[in-house]
Order: C-alpha cells, then sequence, then structure tokens
C-alpha cells in the first residue's frame, strides 16, 4: 500500500518562522512608530486598555521577574489582501499605496500603545506617575507628592525633559535620587521585546494568528470587525462616540455601573437602538431596546457618515439629559446601569415634546431590573417610551 504524501508538506517543515523573530529594543518600537513605519490592521482599531491595564504593564517592566510576552508583527513587503491598514496612533486609514514595507502589529499593540504613550507624553497618561518612595507606576488624580514624576516625563524620548524637571526640583537633584530616576528611564528605553515577523499575511491569516495568539484572551468580535467599516469612512467610533459616552458617565461618577470590559464597548452601542428610531421616523420594534443583546452594529456602519454623527449625538444629548434629571429630581443614585440608558432612550424619544415628569419620577423608583431575562426588559421599555414614541 502507498501511502500520499500532502503536496505542501515539505515547503511547511522547510520553512521555519521562529528563524524570523529579533529582539528590539521599547525606544527602537516607539521610534519606528513614531515615524509612522508601524502601522495597525484595522481589526485591531477597538482593542484598547484601561488606564489601569497600562499602569501594570509599566511596573511589570520595571519590576517583573520575566520577559513580557512576544510581540507579533506582519512586514507588508508587496500589495495583496493584506485588508485596510491604519496609522498605530490617530488610527486613520492609510491609502493601499503608502503600505509597502510597513509592520503592521498582529498581537501587541496594547503594549507598544502603552509604551508609546508614557514616550510621547501623550496626554492619556497625565496622571500616571512613577512614585520614587514606593518604586511603582500608580494612578494620582490629585496634586502629586515630591516623590512623583510623570511617567511622560521620566519615559519621554527627549532626555532633557527628564533632566530639567529635576533642576527645577532640588530634592530629586541628589545623584541617589536623580541617578536612580535615571537608571529607570534607561531600563525602559532598553527594554527587549521579543518581535515574531511574518511576511505578507492575508487579512484572513492574521485575523487567524491573532486568534491563536489569544485561545483564552482577547478576541476580535463581529461587533467590532463591524464597527471597523465606519472608520473606513472616517467616523472613528471609539474617539467620536464611546469615548465621550463614557467621560460623560465618569464625570457624573457612574462609570463604576459598567461593571465588565465588554460593557463600555456594548451598551453606548445598544444606546444608538432608539437614535436609529428617532433619526430614521421607525415605529418602535422591541428588538431596538437599549440593551447590549439588541445591538446593531451592522446596521449603524452601513449608514453614511452624517448619519452616523447625527446618530452619536442623539444618543449622547439622551445620555446627558438622563443623568441631569436624575440630580436635578434628587432621585437615588442608580444601581444599574440600565436606569439611565432606559431614561436616556425615553428622552430621545420626548426631544423637545412636553412631558410628565412625575411620570418618570414614578417609573424610575418602582422599575424593577433584577432576574429579569431579555422580553421582560424589552417590554419595560416599551411601556417607558409608549407614550413619547410618535411613529406608531
Amino acid at each position: 500500500m502507498t501511502i500520499k504524501i500532502h503536496k505542501d508538506l515539505e515547503k511547511y517543515v522547510d520553512f521555519d518562522p521562529t528563524k524570523e523573530s529579533n529582539p528590539r529594543a521599547t525606544k527602537d518600537l516607539c521610534n519606528e512608530i513614531e515615524k509612522g513605519n508601524i502601522v495597525l490592521p484595522i481589526f485591531q482599531t477597538y482593542i484598547r486598555w484601561q488606564i489601569e491595564k497600562a499602569v501594570s504593564l509599566l511596573n511589570f517592566q520595571l519590576r517583573g521577574k520575566a520577559a513580557v510576552a512576544p510581540i507579533s508583527i506582519n512586514k507588508i513587503r508587496q500589495h495583496g489582501d493584506v485588508g485596510t491598514q491604519i496609522t498605530f496612533i490617530e488610527r486613520e486609514v492609510i491609502a493601499p499605496d503608502e503600505i509597502i514595507n510597513k509592520e503592521s502589529v498582529v498581537d501587541g499593540q496594547q503594549r507598544l500603545t502603552c509604551n508609546y504613550k508614557a514616550y510621547s507624553n501623550h496626554p492619556d497618561f497625565k496622571n500616571v506617575v512613577f512614585d520614587i518612595s514606593l518604586g511603582k507606576f500608580l494612578l494620582n488624580v490629585e496634586t502629586f507628592r515630591d516623590s512623583q514624576i510623570p511617567v511622560g516625563i521620566l519615559y519621554n524620548k527627549d532626555a532633557k525633559e527628564l533632566g530639567q524637571f529635576i533642576s527645577e526640583r532640588e530634592y530629586l537633584q541628589p545623584y541617589q535620587i536623580s541617578g536612580l530616576l535615571d537608571r529607570v528611564r534607561n531600563k525602559f528605553m532598553g527594554y527587549y521585546y521579543t518581535v515574531n515577523i511574518a511576511n505578507d499575511l492575508s487579512e484572513a491569516e492574521q485575523l487567524e494568528w491573532f486568534e491563536v495568539l489569544n485561545l483564552a484572551g482577547t478576541k476580535v468580535t463581529g461587533v467590532q470587525v463591524q464597527l471597523t467599516e465606519m472608520l473606513v469612512k472616517g467616523v472613528d467610533y471609539y474617539r467620536e462616540y464611546s469615548g465621550k459616552f463614557l467621560e460623560i458617565l465618569r464625570e457624573a461618577e457612574l462609570d463604576n455601573l459598567l461593571v465588565q470590559k465588554s460593557t463600555e464597548l456594548s451598551i453606548p452601542l445598544a444606546m444608538l437602538n432608539p437614535a436609529i428610531e428617532v433619526l430614521q421616523k421607525r415605529p418602535h420594534k422591541n428588538n431596538f431596546c437599549p440593551i447590549p443583546s439588541d445591538v446593531k452594529a451592522s446596521l449603524v456602519s452601513k449608514l453614511d457618515t452624517e448619519d452616523i454623527r447625527k446618530l452619536f449625538d442623539i444618543a449622547l444629548d439622551g445620555l446627558k439629559t438622563a443623568i441631569d434629571f436624575i440630580e436635578a429630581t434628587d432621585l437615588s443614585i442608580p444601581k444599574r446601569i440600565d436606569y439611565i440608558t432606559y431614561l436616556a432612550g425615553a428622552f430621545m424619544y420626548i426631544g423637545d415634546k412636553p412631558y410628565d415628569k412625575e411620570v418618570l419620577i414614578s417609573w424610575y423608583d418602582t422599575v424593577d431590573f433584577a432576574d429579569k431575562g431579555n422580553s421582560d426588559r424589552r417590554e419595560i421599555f416599551d411601556k417607558l417610551i409608549n407614550p413619547y414614541s410618535e411613529f406608531k
């Protein structure tokens, strides 16, 4: 009996991708990002860390006893089905004729983003400090202590920034302190990452590689892929909408209601459901409730840019009005995000129409979301907005 040999088996055996790996210093990686040579595939757009996760990475790089996981890069050497590529920080679409010889980060962009924001003194890191007395990085939204140095100064690409900072503070000038700060900085600049390189992967192959590297971790969901269609149109869902949504909650000290990281994407997206019906003057349908199971990412992403931005404005106005209403009427602090999203949805339908304030107060005080399935939650929303939904 003759055993058939797969036609590509010898090719698989002869190629060893591990020989394409190389070590690269953090300073060099940040420099390449700044030059625009390191880019991202568009599916990475909405994979972002909270600031606390970035602080943890900075501490691990300084204090950890093992190396941080490798960075995975697809080197684009020729035109092909590489998918849409975007700039690393601004997340702007790169023209197809400008992507040759770019290095596209398939995995590791959160780590690189964290390091680059420290290196470039990005405003997102304005409250991240290194405390020399504690020997670690931390968040500080209050007045900095004498022992604290902003990470954007300590790790700044220009060493003169740290020198200037120290020269203005006599208590940091003893060599025991200033010399140690220089060593902390130098460790960051010279911290080596292993970079695994692949060449000319198609978009499907990039996604497959990412999924294999993240079997138990981050996933690129169908919703995230659909939202990237907006970016191709020039609309940044995160910067123009969900980031503003979260900031409004933070300013009202209500961001703790988003109990899981995933809800930072799904809750703002679900809030667009009533906005869609208001903008398009649709009769209300039960599956347009502002709950994560009803999100309409595909529908939103297919709209033109003007209508997408109108949806954002309608939803954000509804959110602000709902929070203002809760505060102005001295209602109890909401225990769930549903109280806010449902009220916000109601105010989207109300618009400029008159309404009975006492009816909304009574609803807020008596509604119970506990142990409710999706059907019950949709029914609650339908009853709330029924008096205000004109298009029936």
